[in-house]
């Protein structure tokens, strides 16, 4: 703030500083592209979006404990990024993560689930190679991680 301004400037910055909502063009912005473009920029948006979430995923194992197994990577950074997910494990020891993928949730996060999905599948591969991302009914996406023998 400005040195010699009054109080009650000052004051009412602060309330509206505290009122609005963090400001973010690029959500905005994505929309609109999408629903407007062409096939062809829906596929480069898409292939941008999983190269972006494969080096993400790709810098998150560097830093992470070797300990940590994939899914369990997986489910905390959806749960860190306010997306709801429910993780199961079957008989096998595959772990699916499933996501609703029309959650308001996810439009937070994504802005569209065209940039979700690759972007998650992505990020998914970084953390292990063969894991894969699953389309289901309704917005559905599950998140499966084979088993790995240690």
């Amino acid at each position: 703030m400005r040195t010699g301004t009054s109080f009650a400037r000052d004051w009412q910055l602060i309330k509206v500083a505290r009122s609005l909502q963090r400001h973010d063009v690029t959500g905005s912005l994505v929309q609109k592209l999408l629903a407007d473009a062409p096939a062809g920029l829906t596929e480069r948006i898409a292939a941008i979006a999983r190269r972006l979430g494969e080096e993400n995923g790709t810098e998150l194992v560097t830093h992470a404990e070797e300990r940590l197994d994939p899914p369990t990577l997986m489910e905390g950074l959806l749960l860190t990024w306010g997306i709801p997910c429910e993780s199961t494990e079957a008989g096998d020891g595959d772990v699916a993560i499933a996501v609703d993928g029309a959650a308001t949730a996810v439009r937070e996060a994504f802005a569209d689930v065209r940039v979700a999905e690759p972007y998650l599948a992505g990020y998914a591969r970084a953390l292990q190679r063969d894991a894969v991302l699953e389309r289901g009914a309704g917005g559905r996406m599950t998140i499966r991680f084979p088993h790995r023998d240690e």
